[in-house]
């Protein structure tokens, strides 16, 4: 009974302030539902201007008015509810739910976790048996936080985005995946981390770098053909170069317009199984390479002990012809000629030609034969002097004398003897 009092006591207070119109029960709502459907509409409210109508789908401000609102469930926190838009699943603290509209959208709406859940807010989805979304085009717009909690993903240790994981997978099997159309990756970097075999296979592999950096150990390369185009310079360092032709039909080709510069701290053989043809034009081209430029065939050894020698060997004859002007032998000791290479080296200042049994022969061509020119011949029956016209001896300084075991002989028209 007190209890009835009290509250009749309190009816009449609020009554006689104006608080509760007379005849209405007092009630004090008990949730926020309560108070939601206890409080004032916005189309009850007179004070309010009246909204514009920009509704692009063709409806009318009346018919929006005139939204109808259905709670098919109405628990604590988890409320069902429809309108014109569609239907709706919410959570009534935080807002996130899954709303099915009538255009056809299904929109999933998280929340932001909420009382201090760092691991809420988020959208998990666990398929014993997998998955299999078919779908049109698809738009994705994932932003990194450093206040998410990416748990049970793939980890990175460095250089993504902010140093925060925005998008992170993890695969225990295959990933294929199958476009028929263009794939377009940016990103500041991107990094391919095969722990066994990386394949690009394409008909064509365009690479458009500025600056291309390689670290590799073994390379193996099976290529048809090579076309290499450098703009500028090309630089290797290389222990060792080997190329290998084992075609009889290949050719190694070096063509262009400048210069080509060997400088070889070692030593340089070749082997040439065929013949070897060396033709120097002379010519100026561009900017000269070499300065001196005196000689279109300069070959120098210039070491001072045995090997800044040079030799010449042949099985066969050996040619040396120039077209206008002289042949030049020049020795700061001696010059030796052998035909048959039995003879000793010259002396100091001694030019010494050797020849077999078959001899010597010096000849001065007057004509278009040997006899009507001038020879001087030794063999190794003697010396012959034949002269197209005349034979001088002559002693500026010392006498003359001829000796012979047997006859001499001289024979002429005249004899004179002074």
């Amino acid at each position: 009974m007190a209890n009835l009092e009290d509250e009749k006591i309190l009816l009449e207070k609020l009554e006689s302030e104006g608080k509760l119109e007379p005849g209405k029960k007092y009630h004090k709502p008990k949730t926020k539902t309560e108070e939601a459907q206890n409080s004032e509409l916005a189309k009850d409210n007179t004070d309010t201007d009246d909204e514009q109508n920009e509704n692009e789908d063709g409806s009318t401000d009346k018919e929006n008015l005139d939204s109808k609102l259905s709670i098919l469930v109405n628990g604590e926190t988890i409320q069902i509810s429809e309108d014109l838009t569609g239907t709706h699943i919410q959570n009534k603290l935080e807002g996130h739910g899954i709303h099915v509209q009538q255009n056809g959208d299904i929109i999933i709406l998280s929340g932001s976790g909420g009382k201090g859940k760092a691991c809420g807010g988020r959208m998990l989805i666990n398929t014993k048996n997998g998955q299999i979304i078919k779908s049109g085009p698809k738009t994705e717009e994932v932003n990194a936080s450093s206040k998410s909690a990416t748990e049970n993903g793939s980890t990175t240790t460095e250089g993504a985005g902010n140093s925060q994981v925005a998008y992170s997978g993890s695969f225990s099997g295959d990933h294929e995946v199958e476009i028929q159309g263009t794939k377009y990756v940016k990103a500041r970097d991107i990094v391919l981390d095969a722990t066994d075999t990386l394949t690009l296979r394409g008909t064509k592999v365009i690479v458009a770098v500025d600056e291309w950096i390689e670290e590799k150990g073994l390379v193996k390369s099976k290529v048809d053909s090579v076309e290499e185009e450098i703009t500028s310079q090309r630089t290797s360092e290389v222990k060792e170069d080997t190329s290998k032709q084992y075609d009889k039909r290949t050719s190694k080709n070096v063509v262009g317009s400048g210069h080509v510069n060997h400088n070889i701290k070692g030593d340089l053989q070749m082997k040439v199984a065929g013949i070897m043809d060396l033709q120097i034009q002379g010519n100026d081209v561009g900017v000269p390479l070499i300065k001196t430029r005196n000689f279109g065939l300069n070959i120098g050894v210039n070491n001072n002990s045995i090997t800044g020698g040079a030799r010449l060997n042949a099985n066969d004859l050996i040619d040396i012809s120039t077209n206008s002007k002289n042949i030049m032998l020049n020795s700061g000791k001696g010059i030796g000629i052998d035909a048959y290479a039995v003879d000793d080296a010259p002396e100091n200042g001694e030019v010494r030609i050797s020849g077999h049994t078959a001899g010597v022969k010096m000849i001065s061509w007057s004509g278009v034969s040997e006899s009507n020119s001038t020879v001087v011949k030794a063999t190794e029956d003697g010396v012959e002097i034949t002269a197209k016209e005349k034979v001088e001896i002559e002693a500026k300084a010392e006498g003359v004398n001829i000796k012979a075991t047997k006859d001499v002989i001289i024979e002429g028209n005249k004899i004179y003897l002074n």
